[in-house]
């Protein structure tokens, strides 16, 4: 589960517009902190599988079950235009995964690390929330996400 004010640091920092899904809803604080905007939500625990969703959405901002990122991202990659995922950051840089990405008309643009929250955990891997974006041929940009415990937004 996501805590709260991360879910906000997340959604705060993404230039999101449009239909935005949640496919992984689970107690809902990714949806909560995307109060405002068009949000669309799949949870499979309450009969709604996102490998049943088909419809273009601008944007998917989630946390996905990480035994299962490769099918998340596959899917995602095909229905929405914007993806960001909270993942431990080497979940991205298998060679099959950054060939699913480039083939797909997709480029990293930008990752934020993140401290891992204490209800996540431990995995000694670097959490962060990556972005990725349909036809983004630039740089990828790193930065650190604000820790709003320390002080820092």
């Amino acid at each position: 589960m996501t805590p709260l004010p991360l879910a906000m640091r997340m959604v705060k920092t993404l230039p999101i517009y449009g239909t935005v899904l949640e496919p992984c809803a689970g107690s809902g604080n990714i949806v909560k902190a995307l109060t405002g905007f068009d949000t669309k939500t799949c949870e499979i625990t309450e009969g709604r599988d996102f490998f049943e969703w088909h419809e273009h959405v601008d944007w998917i901002v989630t946390n996905p079950p990480w035994s299962q990122f490769r099918p998340f991202l596959q899917h995602s990659l095909e229905v929405a235009d914007n993806i960001a995922f909270l993942v431990t950051v080497n979940h991205w840089w298998t060679k099959a995964r950054v060939r699913m990405v480039n083939e797909a008309g997709f480029g990293y643009k930008d990752l934020f690390l993140i401290d891992t929250p204490p209800e996540f955990p431990a995995t000694g891997f670097q959490l962060g929330m990556m972005y990725i974006r349909k036809g983004w041929y630039g740089p990828l940009f790193i930065e650190q996400l604000g820790n709003p415990v320390n002080g820092v937004v």
